[in-house]
């Protein structure tokens, strides 16, 4: 169990040019946006029809919105920002794609608690606000499992998280929200509000049509969930465990896992638009455990991204692991 300080880092020479958007939160949209219908289950495209395939079927989201260039180890800490000479190495050393969309990275070396992050900025979440649905149902797993039982409340987990079944999330939102899903989406967003998620909304359903809202989080938003979880599992809390698990049993590894040496484990979390790359991860049980964020969005070559995520976390798992 890891209990240091955390340590925070900047980098003023990785800080890149914030593209001028507008609020995420804007009432209207210009572009016109659809719902079509789907398979009984919804599940997000299965990594080789990413290229082509939309969770929200055609839809556009409104624009994310960027929270003032790169950002290193924001947090609800108070700590002062400190240096870590091999974290900056690290990052500094990360060649991003110049002409395949916007991109965020980051990065945390669990043996120091020390983490970084370049160009952290709320983004387009995909399924990665599946991640906070699960945090404030296994904060209010209890009350739901009173409700619905345990078995409906686990499958859905299973579901929403091992195979990104958007239907299993819409459940349960709904369950959240006492059958109301909006009143769902407050309590998800009002446990991210409560943990520090600050870049972090929902305002949609997963394949809802996003004209007027849509679902935003930030790579050091998911890192910080993500070391809660690892942290959470390490001291046996029951409910990090199971969220662990799940995130370990993920069967979308085309990203963050995929050219990991054999044996190494992830345990990680993906999210795809037709022009959005995500994952999100946790390398384990090695010389040096780590956290490792991706978010990409106005990605005109999917298939390229994917390829940038797996190779780039290949070589942060090489620097401190080799």
């Amino acid at each position: 169990m890891k209990n240091k300080t955390l340590t925070r880092i900047a980098v003023s020479s990785l800080i890149t040019a914030c593209l001028m958007v507008q609020p995420c939160y804007a009432a209207e949209a210009t572009a016109e946006t659809q719902t079509t219908e789907e398979s009984d289950h919804h599940p997000e495209p299965a990594p080789d029809e990413t290229a082509t395939v939309q969770e929200g079927q055609g839809t556009l989201s409104p624009p994310s919105e960027s929270e003032g260039g790169s950002v290193f180890g924001s947090s609800a800490s108070s700590e002062t920002a400190g240096t870590d000479e091999k974290l900056q190495s690290v990052l500094s050393s990360l060649a991003l794609p110049s002409g395949n969309g916007t991109w965020s990275v980051y990065v945390c070396d669990l043996e120091k608690n020390a983490e970084g992050a370049i160009q952290d900025a709320r983004m387009q979440a995909a399924s990665l606000i599946k991640l906070y649905i699960m945090g404030a149902v296994y904060e209010n797993y209890d009350s739901i499992v009173g409700q619905h039982g345990q078995s409906s409340v686990d499958s859905n987990l299973n579901s929403m998280i091992t195979v990104s079944d958007n239907d299993a999330a819409n459940t349960l939102v709904s369950y959240l929200g006492g059958g109301d899903s909006s009143a769902g989406m407050n309590v998800v967003n009002n446990f991210c509000s409560d943990k520090g998620y600050s870049s972090t909304h929902m305002g949609r359903l997963l394949l809802a049509s996003n004209q007027y809202d849509d679902n935003y989080t930030s790579v050091s938003d998911c890192g910080h969930f993500l070391k809660e979880v690892y942290d959470g599992n390490q001291q046996s809390d029951a409910h990090a465990q199971a969220e662990f698990a799940l995130l370990a049993a993920q069967s979308r590894r085309n990203k963050i896992p995929a050219q990991m040496p054999p044996g190494v484990s992830v345990a990680n979390k993906t999210g795809e638009l037709s022009d959005v790359e995500n994952d999100a991860g946790i390398i384990y049980n090695d010389l040096n455990d780590l956290i490792i964020v991706f978010m990409s969005e106005n990605v005109p070559q999917p298939g390229a991204a994917q390829s940038t995520i797996a190779s780039l976390s290949r070589q942060i798992y090489d620097s401190y692991n080799s």
